[in-house]
């Protein structure tokens, strides 16, 4: 048998032809499945190792992960934590084996050469999309660098590093006799894995046990594992680089870092921190620009520091979350209604009096109640039994929540009270998608507010919290505190000509140019400064299901409205809050589960606007342009360095260009002289046609030489119209000769049948 090492023979770190090990196809893959599943109708111990050396019987399974380790060694992952090494046969037309590179591939096959059990633990259970469940197994394999040794990672939550050699296995052949007695074992040549470092190695550089960074979670799942590639230098210095990073079943990102060298400890920890299902909340903190929070469809919310671009904290809910929101105002602690809440300050860590809470809606119901700082659970409200698609807090002095849930109401809790339940507004018609509170409506009454909401039969209604009635007046005049509801007047210019009622997913508008309430003097103050120096004029955000941000001013009346365009998602943009400060844009992508940040220009009432100064007019030139050929404008423009100007066309015209642009412009002039001749002579000819003018001595003072001048004008004009009709005469009879001649029409229906 030719040995495997002359067909395929390893990978070296300095051959000019060493190129990563790439994955197999689709067909390659379809291979490996029919021949795993092929593989439990074969007698048992067929070139098998056990973790201890054991004969361990061939079973059909599912292949999860492949990589090519050699031109023709296929290693594969399985569901339970195995290994299989296959060889890839590549035969000709003729049926003979063949060079998968110098020769015609007509057709290749493969065979398990190995198999490796209990190279990584199954791990649990995972669910599919078909509704089954499998073990997650081994499904991230690549090879290093130098070609040698690769890396498998497991649900285990281990990695470890195998050694690739040529050497033989022990595989049952061909019997030779029809009689009793043990089948022939052959010696043949094979790539084989050796697993590398000592068992109690859990921190490098060979093996790596990763924990969850999630406290009392199981370990993560890794589902995919890539090596650092060699630089220019370390492939002249044949030096292999050791970092790789991994992805996880929890889609965080983790990175094995070797900073001082590989002869001391690694860094472990994760570069980035995603969420496990889709996305479609995010709130930013009222006070602190750099504080903002996201939650999934999952029982974990997430908050994250926007200035760092790092997560803060996070904590499991008790639910699956669908809306989240942060309070308006600071809460209170109470011995009463919050016993076991201690606020703390989040730059210091310091006792303090009062906190922000932080409200989390459930996707089957439910609220959840937290500290805006260190994720304490405090509350859980159970009156909403569906999913809670928006959470509003609204100011001082009377602090309330309301909840927009698909029971097609909204519910309104008092916060100072432990989230007493004040009332249930019920109207609409569909479920309720967002809400906004108003300022103050009265100076004398400043706990007397108005709630608005909007639901999926695009209703806007009004209601009045504390009683839940619905309010009938017209509200076009009243000061919202926010505004998030993608329906009324101030932003019905944001949605486009011939869009759906659910292209637009979330509205926000800028806090710069809005007016404020004050607590401490209990007033509202005004802006100081608007957009345009218009009042109440400012931005207002929007994001689509075309997974795009778009930015228009405020109000947004006018149809098809001027705005702005920003891309990133690869979804449906589910979210999009402003920062307190307007200095930045959180948006929440929902399928892709990204967070993305925006940092704004011009939008700040404390910014100075940019002030962009005119282009200069260009001047232009009559010349030769596309290299002569015609003759056109050419405009000069201001230079790079701003000291001059230059031409677009910088090249000068060939000699023989330019007299052939000097042929066509004497030919343009002999054209144009002669359409002004043949001008010239038709208005000649119509002067002859009226006849001779009247001479000068016709004209007299008196009012007998004004009759005469008169009547010599009517003879001329008689005479020509006398010459005209004398022309028109044989025309008219020609006409009326070619002209069929109309039939009598009949008397009585009968004689037109």
């Amino acid at each position: 048998m030719t040995p495997l090492s002359k067909l395929g023979p390893a990978k070296s770190a300095t051959g000019n032809n060493n190129r990563p090990p790439s994955r197999p196809s689709s067909a390659a893959r379809r291979s490996l499945a029919t021949a795993a599943a092929a593989a439990a109708a074969k007698p048992p111990g067929v070139g098998e190792s056990g973790a201890k050396g054991a004969q361990v019987t061939v079973g059909g399974e599912n292949i999860v992960s492949a990589v090519y380790v050699r031109r023709d060694v296929i290693v594969t992952g399985f569901p339970s934590g195995a290994l299989g090494v296959w060889t890839v046969s590549h035969h000709g037309d003729d049926g003979a084996r063949c060079h998968p590179v110098h020769d015609a591939v007509a057709r290749w096959t493969v065979s398990m050469a190995q198999r490796i059990a209990g190279a990584h633990e199954p791990g649990p259970r995972v669910n599919l999309n078909d509704g089954t469940t499998t073990y997650g197994g081994v499904r991230a394999m690549t090879m290093r660098a130098d070609g040698a040794t690769m890396l498998t990672g497991g649900a285990d939550g281990w990695v470890h590093t195998w050694e690739l050699a040529d050497g033989t296995i022990a595989v049952v052949g061909r019997p030779k006799t029809d009689g009793p007695g043990k089948p022939p074992v052959e010696r043949r040549r094979a790539v084989l894995l050796r697993k590398l470092g000592s068992s109690g190695e859990t921190a490098g550089p060979n093996s790596f046990r990763i924990s969850s960074p999630y406290a009392n979670e199981p370990p993560p799942a890794f589902r995919a594992i890539d090596c650092r590639p060699q630089d220019s230098s370390q492939r002249r210095s044949r030096e292999v680089p050791y970092e790789f990073v991994m992805g996880t079943n929890k889609c965080d990102v983790w990175e094995v870092e070797y900073k001082r060298g590989i002869d001391h400890p690694p860094t472990i920890g994760v570069q980035v921190y995603g969420h496990v299902a889709d996305l479609y909340a995010i709130a930013s903190h009222p006070t602190d620009p750099d504080v903002f929070a996201s939650c999934a469809e999952a029982d974990r919310v997430f908050l994250w520091n926007a200035n760092d671009r790092t997560l803060a904290r996070t904590a499991p809910v008790g639910l699956v979350g669908r809306s989240i929101c942060f309070s308006a105002t600071p809460v209170p602690k109470s011995s009463t209604y919050f016993p076991d809440w201690r606020p703390v300050n989040r730059k210091d860590g310091a006792p303090c009096d009062a906190g922000h809470h932080l409200a989390v809606g459930g996707k089957f119901g439910k609220i959840a109640i937290l500290d805006g700082v260190t994720l304490q659970p405090l509350v859980v409200l159970k009156d909403v039994r569906s999913a809670v698609d928006d959470l509003k807090y609204c100011g001082g002095p009377r602090a309330m929540l309301a909840a927009a849930s698909h029971d097609i109401c909204v519910d309104v809790y008092d916060v100072h009270r432990g989230y007493t339940h004040l009332s249930r507004c019920r109207g609409h018609m569909a479920a309720v998608t967002h809400l906004d509170w108003s300022l103050p409506m009265f100076p004398h009454l400043p706990a007397r507010r108005i709630l608005q909401a909007t639901c999926a039969a695009c209703e806007l209604l009004y209601w009045e919290p504390v009683s839940g009635e619905q309010v009938l007046e017209n509200q076009r005049d009243a000061r919202w505190e926010s505004w998030t509801c993608a329906q009324g007047f101030p932003v019905m210019g944001i949605w486009e000509d011939g869009s759906d009622r659910t292209d637009v997913n979330a509205v926000d508008r800028a806090k710069s140019g809005q007016d404020v309430f004050d607590e401490k003097s209990k007033e509202i103050v005004e802006a100081d400064a608007c957009a345009g120096g218009l009042d109440r004029a400012g931005y207002v955000v929007t994001a689509d299901d075309f997974g795009k941000v778009k930015l228009f001013n405020y109000p947004c009346v006018f149809n098809d409205a001027p705005y702005r365009e920003y891309k990133g998602h690869a979804s449906h943009a589910m979210c999009v809050r402003f920062s307190c400060d307007d200095r930045r844009v959180f948006t929440a992508g929902g399928h892709d589960r990204a967070v993305l940040q925006f940092t704004t220009r011009g939008v700040r009432r404390d910014e100075t606007p940019q002030t962009y100064a005119p282009p200069p007019a260009p001047k232009r030139t009559w010349g030769p342009i596309d290299g002569g050929k015609a003759y056109g404008w050419i405009e000069e423009e201001a230079s790079a360095a701003g000291g001059g100007s230059e031409r677009r066309n910088r090249r000068a015209p060939p000699k023989a260009i330019a007299g052939a642009a000097a042929a066509e412009e004497a030919l343009r002039l002999k054209h144009e002289a002669e359409e002004a001749a043949r001008v010239k002579e038709e208005k000649r000819l119509a002067d002859l046609a009226l006849g001779p003018k009247p001479s000068n001595a016709n004209y007299g003072q008196t009012s007998a030489g004004a009759t005469g001048t008169v009547a010599g004008l009517s003879a001329g004009i008689a005479k020509r119209d006398k010459l005209v009709a004398d022309v028109d005469k044989p025309l008219t009879a020609m006409a009326a000769q070619q002209q069929p001649k109309q039939q009598p029409k009949p008397r009585y229906p009968e004689q037109a049948r």
